[in-house]
């Protein structure tokens, strides 16, 4: 045999066996997916002592395993088995000490073993419970660790910490129920977590009982809420005013706040009522919030002084910033542009993280344009750059492009895939979501807001995965780029097959963010006043369109609905001139009311009029709806 041949022979026999190797591991990888999915099934349907068979039918090389031993543990539970479970679970935590399901693998253990009752059981449940708070004292599982090792060492410490960490948490009334059995004597600040447990699961009379058995130094926020609750308004306000008086400068600011708001709400007189609070203490730390509160009663001119007090009195304050924002913007109304730019950039300064700074950077490049071209561009790329997903942003880059118009331009769809950056990580949550098993992957990114809100879309749950999504987006101090997949469970596309087929003028995308923000999605929603469906159409205004234009009426089919949102949006828009903004208002606040708006206020442009837009509720919602297309034309 020639050198040659040999090699050859062997380099035949090396692809044969990767061949064969391949094609094992195809059909192993296929055969493992469809007995998982098969599992999930039975394991859903309540059959346990089948999907633990099929669950130990996949292979140990399987990126399956971890899920599927973890879930014969399950299975070994639901048919009473905990000789097999404690099996389960013990191989689980060993084989797999990394896996992100072992915290609750360790936690299940440990539950089992306590409920199981014995000496040497219970010792070993405690043993499991300390390695949560060792490894995982911040998880879920941790705290919930305190409840069990207080039960195991009859220690009303742990119990007390158990429901100060978790105050609505699984076993708060258990605890309490195990204190009161026990006839446990407690301080008043353990009385106050218990009372605070009570009052955030709004049992008020229960939680009324335990604040008696307080410190009204420590209490008064809570004791007062818990009578307003109950409808005694007297000793409500009776032990505000004295809180106020003698307690606020030992009690956290944010807690004053809710009993402030309590206490304005029940008084017919606002501005007298927050100006008497105002007078009990002059020196308390919530002063800042009620002067911010009573300036919302004034006009622009009286409460410049408000503003001024609270810049000054309280530099460092939570209001702090939107009062100077106030200052500089009434400034600008005024014309005096040198002293409006003097406070913006003090503002930008010190509080460039704020929800003002946005605003103050793109009216400083306003200032500038009148003066200075170059700056005005510096300050309106910086407000795309620090704020990019802002009403701002928007706004900033229509000055720098010149272009004021809406684009008549179709999204490019991208599909939703799991967020998760490691794609080893990623491809085994996507695979167990595809199989169903929602429960485990929820389980293993219980506090990953963006992950909950995938497993929400992928459920077909599309408002509460957006308000997901959303919430996660807010909570991130820098703001990823457009390209990243996280932002299309803010801002999905949904029905948008429809916006297309029915969107009379093509401003397609317009549509989308009105419907996002209208509805977030849910087909089935009324509101308070009886808008109905995606788009939140009136009945008396949806059966005009449709008369109109010879349609049905259903306003809770995703179809119909957005067909006559798109047209009564195009009548509204007719109505404004053929101007999208203006029709945006006027989708939320009434065509009479913007009429009224550019008939009475003193503005000088589109900007300027937003801003002083009478109704909250309206300016909020022309900037969100403009927000959203700002950030879906840059998404898609």
């Amino acid at each position: 045999m020639t050198k040659e041949k040999y090699f050859l022979i062997i380099l035949l026999a090396v692809l044969c066996f990767g061949s064969a190797m391949f094609v094992s591991k195809f059909f192993n990888d296929n055969n493992d997916t469809e007995t998982y999915a098969k599992a999930i099934e039975l394991y859903q349907a309540d059959d346990y002592g089948k999907a633990y068979y099929q669950f130990s039918q996949i292979t140990g090389s399987s990126k399956l395993k971890p899920a599927a031993l973890f879930r014969q543990a399950r299975c070994a539970i639901g048919v009473g088995d905990t000789d097999t479970a404690i099996k389960n679970y013990t191989t689980f935590i060993k084989r797999y000490p990394d896996s992100p399901l072992r915290p609750i693998a360790e936690y299940n253990l440990a539950i089992i073993l306590y409920e199981r009752g014995t000496k040497k059981e219970c010792h070993q449940a405690e043993k499991h419970f300390n390695i949560l708070l060792k490894k995982y004292p911040d998880s879920e599982v941790a705290i919930a660790s305190y409840y069990y090792l207080g039960l195991i060492n009859n220690d009303t410490k742990l119990l007390i910490k158990y429901l100060e960490l978790s105050p609505i948490g699984r076993y708060t009334q258990d605890t309490v129920k195990y204190l009161e059995k026990t006839n446990t004597k407690l301080s008043n600040s353990e009385n106050l977590i218990i009372a605070n447990s009570f009052m955030k699961r709004e049992q008020y009379k229960e939680a009324l009982e335990y604040y008696k058995q307080t410190s009204l130094v420590n209490s008064w926020c809570g004791f007062a809420k818990t009578q307003f609750k109950l409808g005694n308004i007297n000793d409500a306000k009776s032990i505000t005013v004295k809180g106020l008086k003698e307690y606020s400068s030992l009690t956290e600011t944010k807690e004053m706040y809710d009993i402030i708001d309590c206490f304005v709400a029940t008084s017919d007189s606002k501005p007298m009522t927050i100006k008497y609070l105002l007078s009990v203490n002059k020196h308390s730390k919530a002063n800042d919030y009620m002067l911010y509160l009573l300036a919302q009663y004034l006009t622009p001119s009286q409460a410049q002084d408000i503003y001024k007090t609270i810049y000054k009195k309280f530099p460092n304050g939570q209001f702090t910033a939107d009062a100077l924002y106030m200052m500089f913007y009434y400034q600008i109304l005024q014309h005096k542009y040198d002293e409006a730019k003097r406070l913006g950039q003090i503002h930008l300064s010190r509080f460039g993280n704020t929800n003002s700074a946005p605003a103050v950077m793109y009216w400083m490049g306003k200032i500038a344009e009148k003066r200075y071209q170059d700056s005005a561009k510096s300050y309106y790329k910086g407000v795309i750059s620090k704020y990019p997903d802002s009403y701002y942003a928007f706004r900033a880059n229509a000055q720098l492009s010149g272009n004021y118009s809406f684009e008549k331009t179709l999204l490019n769809p991208k599909p939703i895939i799991v967020p998760i950056k490691n794609k080893a990580e990623a491809e085994i949550v996507q695979k167990l979501v595809d199989l169903k098993d929602y429960d485990l992957v929820s389980e293993l990114y219980k506090n990953d807001g963006f992950v909950q809100s995938w497993i929400e879309y992928k459920k077909g749950n599309y408002t509460h995965s957006a308000i997901l999504a959303r919430d996660a987006m807010d909570g991130l101090t820098i703001k990823p780029d457009f390209k990243d997949v996280r932002w299309r469970l803010v801002y999905p596309i949904h029905y948008y097959d429809f916006i297309k087929k029915y969107n009379v003028n093509k401003n397609s995308i317009i549509i989308l963010s009105i419907l996002k923000e209208e509805s977030h999605f849910n087909q089935n929603i009324k509101s308070s006043v009886g808008a109905c469906g995606l788009m939140q159409l009136m009945p008396a205004t949806a059966d005009e369109i449709a008369r109109e234009n010879g349609l049905s009426n259903n306003l809770f089919n995703p179809e119909n609905n957005i067909h006559l949102g798109s047209l009564y949006y195009t009548k509204i828009k007719h109505y404004m001139d053929n101007k999208d903004i203006s029709a945006i208002m006027a989708y939320n606040g009434g065509w009479g009311s913007v009429k009224t708006w550019k008939s009475t206020l003193n503005y000088s442009d589109t900007d300027d009029f937003i801003e002083q837009i009478p109704y909250p509720e309206t300016k909020d919602y022309v900037k969100k709806v403009l927000k959203s297309y700002w950030c879906y034309s840059n998404i898609y």
